[in-house]
């Protein structure tokens, strides 16, 4: 949901997590990212010279009216078929 709501890759919101420039707590392989820390991440980027070129590269959307957190899942692993 955040990648989308930036307008980026969901691999871009696991490099920030990453990276530390967001705050998370990881549930599983789920990241899981604060309402909290979603606002202020937002501010910073929005706010910030040297931000601005990264805010560009993730792209701003409006922001949900009723988005308490949001999450961000790995996508299920692939089983292969057996070779027949």
């Amino acid at each position: 949901m955040l990648a989308e709501r930036w307008g980026c890759s969901a691999e871009s919101v696991r490099q920030l997590a990453r990276e530390g420039a967001i705050r998370h707590f990881r549930v599983g392989k789920m990241y899981r990212f604060p309402k909290s820390a979603v606002e202020e991440f937002e501010c910073q980027t929005s706010t910030s010279d040297a931000s601005e070129a990264a805010s560009a590269s993730i792209g701003t959307t409006p922001k949900p009216e009723n988005v308490s957190g949001i999450s961000l899942r790995h996508a299920p692993e692939r089983t292969r078929k057996p070779r027949q």
